[in-house]
């Protein structure tokens, strides 16, 4: 039979395991908690910032020049990417990795591409190509970027009045050129429109925009709910 010494000396070596455990624990939890601090200063927040500043700009078709790649490689070669969880580490690597440097090769094809194709227009259908004998008349200037990475050929012209020319790239369309083609300047357009859905460059810059707009607010997400705050 165990006496009231011996009871007290269990209690007391339970009260003392008790209080080794919740010392562990609060040592891993501060632990946990200083890494998780320090994940989010030197990682989480930035490559917040910078994937919800891309979104928008991408959402727009435009360069998302607030991605920098450097923020990644540090990680990586500081082993602070070792320390993630593996879903976020995978979803980070893909879009820092492969995705949006993809879209910003894409994005810069592109543009040289559109550039290629106003000026291929301006060999193969304007009918002015002096800048001084077309500032005699009123030039409408077209957007060639905004209207070819559109989702449909809306034109952003309706028309052109008496005196208008349409400039392409250097040189200009009149509205006599385009009766002699038998197309409106709405119908020209269109036809330019769906000349560059076919083109390889318009495709690859689609496909990887859409990637991208689609991995995006999944990492977001995970950033959020492994952030400190």
């Amino acid at each position: 039979m165990v006496g009231v010494t011996g009871v007290l000396a269990i209690y007391g070596a339970i009260l003392s395991t008790i209080a080794v455990v919740w010392n562990l624990f609060r040592d891993v939890h501060d632990r946990s908690r200083e890494l998780k601090k320090k994940l989010t200063a030197e990682l989480y927040s930035p490559a917040r910032r910078q994937l919800t500043e891309a979104s928008q700009t991408i959402q727009t078709y435009q360069r998302a020049y607030s991605i920098d790649g450097e923020l990644w490689r540090i990680a990586s070669a500081n082993g602070i990417t070792r320390r993630l969880k593996p879903l976020l580490k995978s979803e980070l690597a893909e879009l820092y990795e492969r995705t949006l440097p993809s879209h910003d090769k894409a994005w810069q094809a592109l543009n040289e591409e559109i550039a290629r194709l106003a000026g291929e227009s301006d060999q193969r259908y304007a009918d002015i190509h002096d800048y001084q004998i077309a500032a005699k008349h009123h030039i409408v200037k077209i957007n060639w970027w905004d209207f070819l990475t559109a989702d449909g050929p809306v034109t952003p012209i309706d028309g052109l009045r008496d005196g208008d020319v349409l400039q392409l790239l250097n040189s200009f369309m009149t509205p006599e050129r385009f009766k002699l083609l038998d197309r409106s300047p709405e119908q020209f357009l269109i036809e330019r429109w769906h000349e560059a859905e076919r083109n390889d460059a318009v495709k690859q810059f689609r496909e990887l925009r859409k990637r991208a707009l689609k991995d995006i607010p999944r990492a977001i997400a995970l950033l959020d709910r492994n952030s400190l705050y």
